[in-house]
């Protein structure tokens, strides 16, 4: 009997430790793709403070968001036992990372949105949505 208790314990450790790897992996690669769509949305706002730059950026964001939104939703569920600390580390430092990165538009930008309101108006709607999109509550 005492070697059934010994096994089932092993077992559900072993299961606990599979679940916490593979909402590591998840979180990951979820991460990463935000990073990527972060990363294109800044690259084009940069290589055309205007309007139309603005406009691109958002195109890109519209046919992302949504796919990203349930990934967030999903990974932002993930506690305890299923995540590693260097999974919660890491996945702090990349979403601290790419927050920045967008709100960082606004300040590089600054001159460019003093001068055109649509432009402040876009790329500020862009912003927004990029930070309801992924909050941290």
């Amino acid at each position: 009997m005492h070697r059934k208790s010994i096994a089932i314990i092993l077992l559900g450790v072993v299961a606990l430790s599979s679940a916490a790897c593979r909402k590591d992996a998840q979180i990951s690669t979820t991460m990463a793709e935000i990073h990527a769509v972060t990363d294109e949305i800044v690259n084009k706002v940069n290589a055309s403070p205007t309007v139309v730059g603005v406009d691109e950026a958002q195109k890109y964001w519209d046919s992302k968001k949504a796919d990203l939104k349930s990934r967030w939703d999903n990974i932002k569920g993930a506690r305890g036992f299923q995540v590693s600390d260097d999974a919660k580390k890491k996945w702090s430092e990349d979403y601290t990372r790419d927050f920045t990165a967008i709100k960082m538009l606004t300040v590089k930008h600054m001159g460019v949105t003093i001068r055109d309101a649509a432009f402040k108006s876009k790329l500020d709607k862009l912003v927004k949505e990029w930070e309801e999109t992924f909050p941290l509550k």
